[in-house]
């Protein structure tokens, strides 16, 4: 069961955290990973870092943020564009 293992000690890293800490440790964890994949697969590490990427993309694309019952939001609000921003900068990736 390693997404058992994966998810358990996630938890604990991020226990009794705010939001905004939650946001910094998960890209001190991607800037980890892309360290990891760049140093042990130089070769997959682009695809790799990009599907990351295009998870967290599809994340922030999932609600629409704001408006009232879904109508006059935004798909992306400020905010997850700014972390979307953080997480290209962790991966080494341009900025889309």
């Amino acid at each position: 069961m390693p997404g058992v293992v994966t998810r358990d000690g996630l938890k604990d890293k991020l226990r009794g955290a705010k939001p905004a800490e939650i946001k910094d440790k998960c890209v001190d964890i991607l800037k980890q990973a892309a360290a990891v994949v760049d140093a042990k697969a130089p070769s997959d590490a682009a695809a790799f870092k990009g599907w990351l990427r295009q998870i967290s993309q599809h994340v922030a694309e999932a609600s629409t943020e704001g408006g009232f019952l879904g109508i006059g939001g935004v798909a992306v609000s400020d905010a997850e564009k700014a972390t979307l921003a953080d997480i290209s900068s962790a991966l080494k990736l341009p900025a889309t």
